[in-house]
């Protein structure tokens, strides 16, 4: 009986405790607000982009560079479908 009775009495203690901390957090964000984001400095944005922009493009054709040969498609065997569209699992060369 005891039993029942904490079970049926642990719903509303946990909904009840669940509102004095949403009403806590509510309180305690309206009283210490998120700081502001630094303002935007008009000129100094593009410029970073465009730096970032290059370093990116200079990354992936070093990375082509090196690991190009991985990835390009090897040449259709004669009388087969391009490998292009075929789906995981399908062996090459088999009829």
């Amino acid at each position: 009986m005891t039993s029942d009775l904490l079970l049926a009495l642990a719903i509303p203690v946990l909904m009840g405790a669940s509102g004095l901390y949403a009403l806590a957090d509510s309180w305690w964000r309206r009283r210490h607000p998120a700081l502001k984001p630094v303002p935007y400095l008009p000129g100094r944005g593009p410029v970073v982009g465009h730096d970032l922009v290059a370093t990116a493009e200079t990354v992936v054709a070093e990375a082509y560079a090196r690991y190009g040969s991985f990835y390009d498609t090897p040449a259709p065997v004669e009388g087969h479908a391009p490998l292009a569209g075929r789906g995981p699992g399908h062996i090459t060369g088999a009829a």
